[in-house]
């Protein structure tokens, strides 16, 4: 049984060119946010800090809908490494079968969650 929903941030529910939310995606997390546990994982450079992806969010009206939120600026490695995967698994408190990734980017998103044992949907969105 599906148990969470994690999300890549960019180009998936923001558009990375203007800071804007995706017309779906407020709706589509009003739908789900009662239903899973929802995580934002989220590959960003070096310099980009927690507190600028906050800001992005809060501009896209998005933060209040995560549990949990990773940067991987604040871990020292990034999507596609596998422990970014289970650091959200563990932090949400379920098992891969029990979590759905959802992406932009077979190489970085749905590739690794695919492996480790979770479903994954890929967005391509009209950009």
């Amino acid at each position: 049984m599906i148990k969470a929903v994690i999300f890549d941030l960019g180009n998936t529910l923001v558009n990375q060119d203007n800071g804007s939310a995706f017309s779906y995606a407020i709706e589509l997390l009003e739908e789900l946010k009662d239903k899973y546990r929802l995580g934002l994982i989220c590959n960003c450079m070096s310099e980009t800090s927690k507190n600028t992806i906050l800001q992005i969010m809060r501009d896209a009206s998005l933060p209040d809908y995560f549990e949990e939120i990773i940067i991987s600026s604040e871990l020292g490695y990034s999507k596609p490494d596998p422990r970014i995967f289970n650091l959200m698994l563990e932090k949400l408190d379920v098992k891969p079968d029990e979590a759905i990734m959802v992406g932009n980017t077979i190489s970085t998103d749905i590739f690794r969650g695919n492996r480790i044992g979770m479903t994954t949907v890929l967005n391509q969105t009209d950009r």
